[in-house]
């Protein structure tokens, strides 16, 4: 009887037929999967600053997107949109559109990143005005070093973010760049 017949590939052979069999599946893949959105139904979508529809959105190749933002919660979303019965809303931005007059609108409607410029900053930059207000309202949070100096794209009006870590997590308190208080938020906003 030929036992050779019946034995099984050793496993570093095994292992190694399974390796490039993966390497070439990767390399065999010539397009890049489409955007896949999921879109909980009574969710609000725009797209470079328009209402939207899932649909269009996944149509927006990858590569053409500059930011996807979301705004979560009744808070958020009623200062932003009035009276809605939705809770979320989903924010698609290209990169040809990121500086369009509705995109722009849109950014500073709801308050979301995209509505800035960020750089980098230090505590030094902040006005001595906003480190008293961070004394006085913020007595169990501690500056973790984070400052980011936020310029309204629509506008250039700058403001400084400043992280606040505590025990409970971190806030993001706003400021002028002289020091008068803007906006606080926790970290999930």
């Amino acid at each position: 009887m030929n036992t050779a017949l019946l034995s099984w590939p050793r496993p570093a052979a095994l292992l190694g037929l399974l390796t490039l069999g993966g390497i070439l599946a990767a390399y065999a893949q010539t397009t890049p999967a489409p955007n896949h959105w999921s879109v909980k139904p009574g969710e609000l979508v725009y797209l470079d600053g328009q209402p939207s529809t899932q649909a269009a959105i996944n149509q927006v190749p990858d590569a053409a997107v500059a930011c996807a933002e979301g705004l979560m919660g009744p808070p958020g979303v009623l200062r932003a949109f009035g009276d809605t019965l939705a809770t979320q809303v989903l924010v698609i931005t290209t990169k040809a559109h990121e500086y369009a007059p509705t995109t722009l609108a849109l950014a500073d409607r709801t308050n979301l990143p995209s509505a800035y410029v960020q750089e980098p900053a230090s505590v030094r930059d902040i006005a001595p005005r906003a480190l008293a207000y961070i004394t006085a309202h913020y007595p169990k949070y501690w500056l973790d070093g984070t400052v980011k100096k936020l310029t309204r794209k629509s506008s250039g009006a700058v403001k400084y973010e400043v992280w606040l870590a505590g025990n409970w997590g971190w806030r993001y308190v706003s400021f002028t760049a002289d020091g008068e208080f803007v906006d606080d938020k926790p970290f999930y906003q």
